[in-house]
Formats: C-alpha cells, sequence, structure tokens
C-alpha cells in the first residue's frame, strides 16, 4: 500500500494521504463490483455509482410540467435557457417542499432533464418576429401569386437574383482556449472586417448567369473623374482598371467598384442592362424577376428602366426571404460553405510552407484577385439540382426538391491544432459575447 500512495500520489498532504489509503482499501472490498461495472458499456464510462431513487430530485409530475413549460416558451419563439430552467426548477422544488441544499438543479440534473425528455441546447439559426407557420402561409400566397403570374403571362421561367457578402477570412468563431481567461484572443490576416458584395442570379431551369461582384475602392476627390470612372470602367481608376479588366475576362464575372462595395440603383440598372437587353424576344416575351425587398432594387428609375425591358420585378415578402426566395433556401448555405473550405485550404497551405521553411508562421490574407476566382469557381461548382431545389422549396415549381449534401467549411483537429500553437487566429471577443462559454449539445 505505501508504494501505491508513493507512486501514484506522492504530493498529497499527511490528512490526504491517509483518506486515499482507506479508499484504496474501499475500492479492494468492492473489487468484484467495480470489474462488474466495468465489463458494461453503460455503466463502464461512469465515476460513482447510485441505485435509481436514492437521490432527492423532482416528482415525476412536477418534471413533466416543466417539460411542458420549455415546449410552450418555444412555440412562442421565447429562448430558454439553462439559467431559466434552474429558476423555474428551484421553484418547483420549493412547492415540493425541498430546500436548496437537498435540491439545487444542478449540472447533473439538468443533463438528466433534457434526456429524459429530449431536449437540447441548440444555437439559433433564425432571428425574428414571424413564426414558422406565418412564414408558410407567407409561402404559399406568394408562390400561388407568382404561379398566376406566370399562367397570364406565359411566362416558363422565373429569375431570382439575390446579394450576399463575400468576407475575406472566415475565421471559425470558437477556439480551444483555457478556462477561465476572460479573452479569448484570436490573430488574423488582417482583413476580417472585408468584404466584396456578390450578386447571384439563376432560373428555375437550374442555369446560374454571370456573377456581379461590386468591390471596394477608393473614390477620387475630382468630380469630373469620378464620372468618368463610372461611365469608363466600372467605377475603377485607370490603372487598378487593367487589372480589373484582366481579371473580369479571366473569372467571367462583371465587376464594379465603390467605396462601400454596396449595392446602389445605378448597379440594379447595370444588372437588368447585362442580363436582360440583349434578349432576342424581348418585345414579345416578358421576364419575371424575384428580387428582394431592397431599396436600390425598386427605385423609380430601375421600375422605369425594368418595363422599357419587359421586365416584371417582383418583390420578395419583406421579412420573409429565408423561407420565400430561393437563393437563401437553397444557395447560399453551400455557397459559403466552399468559400470558407477555400479559405481553410489556403490556411493549411500557408502552414505546410511555413514548417518546410522553418519559419515564424504569419497568416496571408487572400488577396483581391484570389476572393474574385473563388466565387467565381465555387458558383460554377453549384450542381443545377441545387438551383433548382430553391425554387421547388419555395412552390414556385412543383416537383420534390432532390437530397443535397453540404460539405466543407470544417476545420480538421490538426489545422485548428497548428493555429493555436502559432497564435494564428486578432479578435478581442467579450465573454458575454463568447458563445464558446455556453455548452451546445450536437444535433
Amino acid at each position: 500500500m505505501q508504494a501505491t500512495l508513493d507512486a501514484m500520489y506522492s504530493r498529497l498532504s499527511p490528512t490526504s494521504r491517509e483518506t486515499m489509503r482507506k479508499k484504496i482499501y474501499s475500492w479492494i472490498n468492492k473489487r468484484e463490483l467495480i470489474n462488474t461495472m466495468a465489463s458494461k458499456h453503460t455503466t463502464a464510462s461512469v465515476k460513482c455509482r447510485r441505485h435509481l431513487g436514492t437521490g432527492t430530485t423532482l416528482t415525476v409530475e412536477a418534471e413533466e410540467n416543466l417539460a411542458k413549460w420549455v415546449h410552450s416558451m418555444r412555440n412562442d419563439g421565447v429562448p430558454v435557457t439553462y439559467h431559466m430552467l434552474r429558476v423555474m426548477a428551484l421553484d418547483a422544488a420549493q412547492d415540493q417542499g425541498l430546500s436548496t441544499t437537498e435540491f439545487r438543479a444542478g449540472w447533473h440534473w439538468v443533463h438528466g432533464f433534457k434526456r429524459r425528455h429530449g431536449l437540447s441546447l441548440r444555437a439559433r439559426t433564425r432571428v425574428g418576429q414571424q413564426t414558422p407557420q406565418d412564414g408558410e402561409d407567407v409561402m404559399a400566397a406568394f408562390a400561388e401569386r407568382i404561379r398566376n403570374i406566370m399562367k397570364t403571362e406565359s411566362i416558363d421561367v422565373v429569375y431570382n437574383a439575390d446579394q450576399t457578402a463575400v468576407n475575406y477570412e472566415y475565421l471559425p468563431t470558437k477556439t480551444l482556449n483555457k478556462k477561465g481567461e476572460g479573452t479569448v484572443w484570436v490573430r488574423c490576416g488582417g482583413k476580417t472586417k472585408d468584404r466584396m458584395t456578390a450578386m447571384l442570379l439563376g432560373d428555375s431551369s437550374g442555369k446560374k448567369h454571370p456573377l456581379f461582384l461590386v468591390l471596394r475602392t477608393t473614390k477620387s476627390k475630382v468630380k469630373s473623374v469620378v464620372q468618368e470612372n463610372l461611365q469608363l470602367r466600372q467605377g475603377f481608376g485607370k490603372r487598378l482598371w487593367q487589372s480589373v479588366q484582366t481579371l473580369q475576362d479571366s473569372s467571367g464575372c462583371r465587376l464594379y467598384g465603390n467605396p462601400t462595395a454596396w449595392w446602389n440603383s445605378d448597379l440594379s440598372m447595370e444588372f437588368l442592362q447585362y442580363h436582360f437587353s440583349q434578349r432576342t424576344d424581348r418585345d414579345t416575351k416578358k421576364v419575371l424577376l424575384i428580387w428582394d425587398d431592397f431599396s436600390a432594387h425598386f427605385t423609380d428609375d430601375v421600375l422605369a428602366y425594368a418595363k422599357e425591358l419587359n421586365v416584371m420585378l417582383e418583390r420578395v415578402p419583406p421579412s420573409y426571404t429565408w423561407i420565400c426566395q430561393p437563393a437563401d433556401v437553397a444557395w447560399n448555405r453551400p455557397l459559403k460553405a466552399r468559400l470558407r473550405q477555400n479559405w481553410l485550404d489556403m490556411i493549411q497551405l500557408q502552414l505546410q510552407e511555413s514548417k518546410q521553411r522553418g519559419g515564424t508562421f504569419k497568416l496571408v490574407p487572400p488577396t483581391r484577385d484570389m476572393i474574385v476566382q473563388w466565387i467565381s469557381n465555387v458558383w460554377a461548382s453549384l450542381e443545377k439540382d441545387t438551383i433548382v431545389n430553391g425554387f421547388k422549396k419555395c412552390g414556385l415549381l412543383d416537383g420534390v426538391p432532390a437530397a443535397e449534401d453540404v460539405a466543407g467549411g470544417v476545420v480538421e483537429d490538426d489545422l485548428l491544432s497548428s493555429l493555436l500553437q502559432t497564435c494564428a487566429i486578432e479578435e478581442t471577443i467579450d465573454p458575454q459575447m463568447d458563445f464558446s462559454l455556453t455548452e451546445v449539445d450536437a444535433e
């Protein structure tokens, strides 16, 4: 026994050493029971054993009432946190005559409650005042209106355009870190705030049309130069336009520049002109374009020009793009996942090159040219079924959506480990806003 204590518990104080000696003897006396428990899959990983019914807890009826309360709150869209659950559980325990020393609603009880009632702590996927049923009703009405327009105007193909931000860096929102630290520091390539705007356009036949990309560029202080850049060089200066024009030709995208990298009404008219003005049946057949309720899409000038091009513009119901717009329903998620995967592949390559050089790793952000090529290639790689699925899920086409597998954008363990070792992750996260401090169950 003394040899065991010296080998395994040499740092214990004399009092703790004596306590451990008695504990080991109790293990020896229960050797058969411990071996039996360790051989069973259901009990092999538990650290202690207690028969059911020996602990002080809530009654079955009280737990069922708590579960009903959770479901009623969620049906109303109200978030339920662990703290809220504990407060309600302690209140129920008080009604049973249990004191706070007899029942504490600790994390063991919380996890057991979740397991018994099929609950898990989930990250929110949508925020809004509208319930899922409201969304279904609005989608049905919107789909019926679009179908009636297509029937009345003899339109065979419907288009959907959607603008989305493309970031220069896709840093993970979580990282392994020492417990208890109030600040989680992450080093980046210095472009976490930089982005461009991409306008996607697809139609109900599954065809993907060339992207419109809006890049950030400085604005000249001379008004005449600003107008010249807008009219002749899509917003870019003379020197920059040479490289942008080459990039535009190689990527197959239309590139525009402004100081904010945001969409505006002038770009809306350029967009309509590029995609719809050269139709051979422009004078005899209308085109239906679904666009979200963004002010720059529906100015008087844009509406007048769309009418001139025989293009019917239909607004997606405000606040319901998440269920009524094909791009939001089916296109954007795989698009962003593949963009993130490109970013992770670039980091992996930089890590390998850094190890080969033997120097200090420094994360280099992607260039403008790289980002343009990434979004162009990713958009081209989206399957036809993905585009069509968006229209089917929104009720704009008949048929059952095809099965999809959204892959990519997952940080492998070895890559995350390398990033941690080199501190290659520059954001200071407020602990109150750090989701990594909140335990979230896997789905």
